[in-house]
């Protein structure tokens, strides 16, 4: 069984137990640096959504943005609403307002409110895209509204125990202390409180500032008083308090947070709101490039850019596989996954089969999954490497014509043809971005291509010969291909070194993209008199 089915099943049963609609949550801070990894939290509790759906029941979907969480840091670059990336020293000015709330720090672009809405914009942008559809739940409002009020309550009732808790779980606080910052009306900054007064719903503070990382945001020395409403639980209470407000049944969450905040929550939910913790669900932080993202260096990617490479599906059903184990996104190699997941279309659908039945059922749900609207019949695909190889040598409507004259397109529909131009386009932005040499695309000239053809063996000229000749007279790539081996062998020479050859004077290197394709998309008359040795 899937593990988003697995899941589904056990939101389902406790849903029915608790004789209500099931609610999963996930949330983000917009701290500028949000990236593709942190989309775990959103694709992790919207396929068993997905999942609960297909049986036909409801199921409330919830996304909460941290907006009231401190500015923390500023990331090496940042993304305009458009997710074009931006160098963050161009913004000197950010850097004043560490330590005040990410709602209350102007959006350095100017086009929004303040730095939340813009990057939650941004964020919620690239979530939307995927077809992904949670109900957006702004912190910062859900306190200005009092429906966090309850819970603010709640934990300043039990202040004696919610400070042994924050003790227990922090071993540098106090056993007196308040997990409740409040926003300082004179400097902005977030700041801890000393006291507090339940009758008229305010704190007493002197405002010392806030030790936000290595960092210290520094107060202004203010002493007076505030309302609940202008502060925030500190996040050990206000992750338990969200789960609380919306009666949360599943929500995942990564394994810093398994290691940390969760083993928390299952004492202070029951302790201090006297709520039931959702089902967990930790998964594995994934890597890309060989390295993990980090807002810090610089190297995050958003979905907007991920969607500049594959198709939606494609990117989707990275995330449909399993969530326990590490794995590394290289994008010099997105190739692959678009691979993985053409195969798995093809497994859906019939026309290819899987080593294993239960690889085949798991290919097959991955592919429900992952996809927005299941096709009525299985779409005309055009393999990611070849249009890559293909586009870096044709314009896109000239590339597109030889894929109709090479026969890739047969039986494609027009809906089909707009998928095949756009591969093209994104396996173009590939190439100039990510692509490393060896999948670059330079035919060599005559006079660089004779000086190593005259260095092969007979043989082997020969059997380029009886291969430039099958071009000539337009034989189908499928016949071109079967007939490699036996003019090899014919010629006494290993496929190996054919293939070496051919790209040698094609290309100036021992490897290439599929010879045949690649051949039949180029001036066949050029290559066979290339093959040839003529030119």
């Amino acid at each position: 069984m899937h593990w988003a089915d697995s899941l589904a099943e056990q939101i389902v049963a406790r849903s029915k137990a608790e004789g209500r609609t099931p609610n999963v949550k996930c949330q983000q801070t917009p701290s500028g640096g949000k990236h593709i990894g942190n989309l775990n939290d959103v694709l992790r509790a919207w396929f068993p959504v997905k999942a609960v759906r297909e049986m036909g029941l409801e199921c409330e979907f919830v996304h909460t943005t941290d907006d009231r969480d401190p500015l923390k840091d500023v990331p090496a670059r940042i993304a305009d609403l458009d997710a074009k990336w931006h160098d963050s020293k161009q913004f000197p000015e950010i850097g004043k307002y560490l330590g005040r709330p990410l709602c209350r720090v102007p959006d350095p672009f100017g086009c929004c409110k303040s730095w939340s809405e813009h990057f939650t914009e941004v964020w919620m942008r690239g979530v939307y895209s995927l077809d992904c559809d949670p109900e957006l739940y702004s912190l910062n409002q859900l306190y200005e509204s009092g429906k966090m009020e309850p819970f603010v309550r709640m934990m300043f009732e039990k202040a004696p125990e919610a400070g042994k808790l924050a003790a227990k779980f922090q071993s540098t606080k106090a056993q007196d202390y308040l997990p409740f910052d409040v926003i300082c009306p004179e400097c902005g900054v977030l700041t801890p409180v000393d006291s507090f007064d339940l009758d008229n719903k305010t704190v007493h503070f002197t405002c010392g500032g806030k030790s936000i990382k290595k960092k210290k945001a520094e107060g202004c020395g203010f002493v007076g008083d505030a309302p609940w409403s202008e502060g925030k639980l500190q996040w050990r209470f206000e992750w338990p308090a969200l789960m609380s407000l919306f009666r949360t049944t599943f929500e995942p969450f990564g394994k810093d947070h398994a290691e940390g905040s969760w083993k928390s929550v299952l004492e202070i939910m029951p302790a201090i709101y006297g709520t039931v913790p959702p089902i967990p669900f930790v998964y594995e932080f994934f890597m890309v490039n060989g390295e993990k993202m980090s807002a810090s260096k610089g190297n995050v990617y958003v979905v907007q850019d991920m969607l500049k490479l594959v198709e939606k599906e494609v990117f989707n059903f990275f995330y449909v596989k399993r969530p326990e184990k590490q794995r590394d996104l290289e994008l010099s190699r997105v190739f692959q996954l678009a691979d993985e997941f053409d195969e798995a279309e093809r497994v859906y659908f019939g026309k290819a089969e899987a080593r294993t039945e239960n690889r085949e059922e798991n290919a097959r749900r991955m592919y429900e999954l992952a996809v927005s609207t299941i096709p009525e019949k299985q779409p005309v695909r055009v393999s990611y490497s070849f249009a890559a190889a293909l586009i870096q040598v044709l314009d896109e409507n000239a590339a597109l014509e030889k894929l109709r004259q090479l026969g890739h397109l047969d039986g494609a529909s027009d809906e089909d043809e707009e998928s095949a131009l756009n591969r093209l386009r994104l396996a173009k932005n590939w190439v100039e971005s990510f692509a490393t040499d060896e999948f670059k695309i330079r035919i060599l000239p005559w006079q660089e291509a004779s000086e190593k053809y005259v260095l092969l063996s007979e043989g082997v000229k020969r059997a380029l010969t009886d291969f430039a000749g099958l071009i000539e007279a337009g034989k189908s790539e499928a016949e071109q291909t079967s007939a490699i081996k036996s003019l090899c062998a014919e010629r006494g020479v290993s496929t190996s070194e054919f293939f070496k050859a051919a790209y040698a004077i094609l290309l100036g290197r021992e490897r290439g993209p599929r010879l045949v394709s690649f051949a039949n998309a180029l001036d066949c008359k050029l290559v066979a008199q290339r093959l040839s040795g003529k030119g």
